[in-house]
């Protein structure tokens, strides 16, 4: 696969990613915790062990023959995203698609583009490749700022915030999705750092593509875990168990579905193409997924109606961040050629 066509998936599994949330419009009157359980079960439980299970040959001896240490640390990564991926649906359900998203996903793209970088290769940093990255990865937080102050405007032009699935206030939304950001940056630490598991998986027969698919595996369990216990605590604490045998209800578990598969198929394609740029593919590729996101969830937060009515300012406002984040992407490019 050439890097360019490894670039192209990167945007393509990050504009999935950027649609999926779209589900969590249409589910009333099922509560958030009833789509989003239904959505973790497909994206981070079936989904994956199918998937590991039709193209890894021998998966239960790849998972005895990688070393405990890796098995472990994929798995608690992906536990920490779990943590964000939680925050996540909370903090969207409070800001917005648009402004959640955004605010969220420039967290995670700084700190899971600069821990492997500094990780796995700190002789880049300082040097101009490594400082290209840095200033893109600046340019696209710039974007994000942007976007956000678009946001708040948009919410005081209208007067009050548009869609929220859950209300609260802008602060409480604000810190949900920050800390969401912190933790999500771990998926990516859970594929830069997986190179022992993949490895095992290729000499157990699986091809290099197909090897990541027992990373995803790994890593998604441990994510179950968090937005499992969120879920059913929410379920049980708020009565809403009861939702999933209301009668006219089916869709939503096809909902479910289509959430799940956008999300996990977009993480698949962000691995293939990451994995395409060679070692420093999880440093560029991670921050060219989550911009392809925040502009894909930022255009579909304008077609289902969050920006009517919103004033010039705020529209302003967001342009500018769409122009800022797309500049961050060339510049990642340029990196990437350097």
């Amino acid at each position: 696969m050439s890097e360019w066509m490894g670039f192209l998936l990167i945007v393509v599994g990050g504009a999935m990613q950027g649609t999926y949330y779209l589900g969590l419009k249409y589910v009333a009157p099922w509560k958030w915790e009833n789509i989003w359980s239904v959505y973790a079960v497909f994206s981070l439980l079936l989904l994956p062990m199918a998937m590991a299970a039709a193209t890894v040959p021998s998966l239960s001896e790849v998972l005895t023959r990688a070393p405990s240490a890796a098995l472990w640390g994929v798995f608690l990564y992906g536990a920490g995203w779990g943590i964000g991926s939680t925050l996540s649906g909370l903090g969207v359900a409070r800001l917005g698609l648009a402004m959640g998203v955004a605010i969220l996903l420039g967290v995670t793209a700084a700190i899971g583009s600069f821990v492997p970088l500094v990780v796995q290769t700190p002789q880049l940093a300082l040097q101009p490749k490594g400082l290209m990255i840095i200033v893109s990865v600046i340019t696209l937080l710039v974007g994000v700022l942007l976007v956000a102050v678009a946001g708040k405007k948009r919410e005081a032009s209208q007067g009050a915030p548009v869609q929220a699935v859950i209300p609260g206030s802008f602060a409480t939304g604000l810190a949900i999705c920050v800390m969401s950001g912190i933790f999500s940056s771990m998926l990516n630490l859970a594929f830069a750092f997986s190179q022992p598991v993949a490895q095992a998986a290729v000499a157990g027969g699986a091809s290099a593509s197909a090897a990541l698919n027992a990373v995803w595996m790994i890593a998604l369990a441990g994510g179950f875990l968090a937005n499992a216990f969120y879920t059913s605590y929410l379920m049980t604490r708020n009565r809403t168990w009861k939702n999933f045998a209301l009668p006219r209800t089916g869709r939503f578990w096809l909902i479910g579905l289509v959430m799940g598969a956008l999300w996990y198929f977009g993480v698949v394609l962000y691995g293939r193409g990451a994995a395409s740029m060679g070692d420093i593919g999880s440093v560029i590729g991670w921050p060219v997924f989550l911009a392809a996101m925040i502009v894909f969830s930022s255009l579909w937060g304008f077609v289902t109606g969050e920006w009517k009515g919103a004033s010039a300012p705020a529209k302003r406002f967001m342009a500018g961040g769409f122009v800022v984040l797309m500049l961050a992407c060339a510049l990642l490019g340029i990196a990437h050629r350097m």
